[in-house]
């Protein structure tokens, strides 16, 4: 097939972090599968993106709010650009991932079969990030929804979402995975007491880092690592043993993963009102042989029962109330790596990019029958 991958809306930290990996992994997975693929990224001007067919939208003015429409109306101008260059490559499926609506991304559809992916429950996500945002988002989604003709969920529980459904498009259940064959299991390091890490994003606040400070403060013994945040990000003192590490690319967040016994999974998934969700930072830590807490079902590993995994309550108070617990659990996997028989089934890019491509297949079968009747 020649699949034309169309990403819109992807900054910096997104494409050098999780994200950006598992977009590389796709494109080199399916192409070492025999398939021709070109990656379109619609993105703002201060991203490069050498491996992608680059469209950049920036602001032609300083002055708001001329600055805000300016942008807006270039990242128009170059998304209807993108979706005709996506029309001349002339592809036999379209794969785009889910993303806040562009005017004319409706376009994008009629230029051949199409799938979405959805990673989110987007509607909550955007309500996080203000009115202007959520209102946006909740009068155009269904543009995309109605418009692909059929999408990936990467959990059960966005397959079943009622907001995604109404459409009764084919939808694939497709969770997160990683290339294993370029992790190594780390050795573990050898601490007195142990360390804990989270790899966040500040304004997610779904990941929950606000409910470490109060676990940091109780055991003063614990070792707390906070990747991707900064001291300006907290209002409230950072107790000693917490360390803000900052933006890192997967080169440092690895130094950092090398000497942690244990990492945190998202701990505030409720505030998203989601239940299941399959973080990339969780999967690229079991790569790593990390132990790991999740505070949410994991689509892989809902009925995992190794003794390397602690399951908590996806409740606001879930750190809080099983503080002992977590202590506790990091005291006894200390020295301890997760093997790589326990995860290879259920991780796996590769295992799950035939599942996905499989899903194209159909997809394109059905559009060609119906055009047929």
């Amino acid at each position: 097939m020649k699949i034309a991958y169309v990403t819109i809306n992807i900054d910096l930290k997104i494409i050098n972090g999780g994200v950006g990996n598992k977009i590389k992994s796709q494109v080199s997975i399916w192409e070492s599968l025999g398939h021709e693929v070109v990656l379109f990224a619609l993105t703002p001007g201060h991203v490069e993106l050498p491996f992608a067919r680059q469209f950049t939208f920036r602001s032609w003015s300083k002055f708001p709010p001329l600055k805000f429409l300016t942008r807006e109306v270039s990242r128009s101008l170059k998304l209807l650009e993108l979706i005709s260059a996506v029309r001349a490559y002339q592809p036999d499926i379209i794969y785009f991932r889910f993303g806040l609506y562009t005017f004319p991304l409706q376009l994008l559809f009629k230029a051949a079969p199409s799938v979405m992916e959805v990673n989110s429950n987007d509607l909550d996500e955007y309500r996080s990030r203000g009115s202007f945002f959520y209102l946006l988002n909740r009068a155009t989604r269904d543009i995309m929804f109605a418009s692909c003709d059929g999408w990936v969920a990467t959990s059960r529980e966005l397959a079943n979402f009622a907001e995604n459904r109404r459409h009764a498009k084919p939808v694939c259940v497709v969770s997160n995975g990683i290339e294993l064959d370029q992790y190594e299991t780390l050795p573990p390091p050898s601490h007195e007491t142990p360390s804990l890490t989270l790899v966040g994003t500040p304004g997610a606040n779904w990941h929950g880092v606000d409910k470490l400070l109060p676990l940091a403060e109780k055991y003063p013994e614990l070792t707390i690592n906070v990747v991707g945040y900064r001291r300006e990000d907290f209002a409230s003192p950072i107790p000693p043993n917490l360390h803000l590490h900052g933006y890192l690319e997967r080169e440092g967040v690895k130094k950092i993963l090398a000497d942690t016994d244990v990492v945190f999974g998202t701990l505030a998934l409720h505030r998203k009102k989601m239940e299941e969700a399959s973080p990339l930072k969780t999967r690229e830590a079991l790569g790593y042989g990390i132990p790991v807490i999740l505070a949410y079902r994991d689509t892989d590993f809902a009925d995992e029962e190794s003794d390397l995994f602690l399951f908590l309550p996806n409740a606001d108070d879930n750190v809080a109330e099983n503080a002992e617990r977590i202590s506790q659990f990091a005291f006894r996997v200390m020295g301890r790596r997760v093997p790589r028989s326990l995860i290879a089934g259920r991780i796996d890019q590769r295992v799950k990019e035939r599942q996905r491509l499989d899903f194209f297949a159909e997809v394109v079968q059905s559009v060609a029958a119906q055009r047929r009747i």
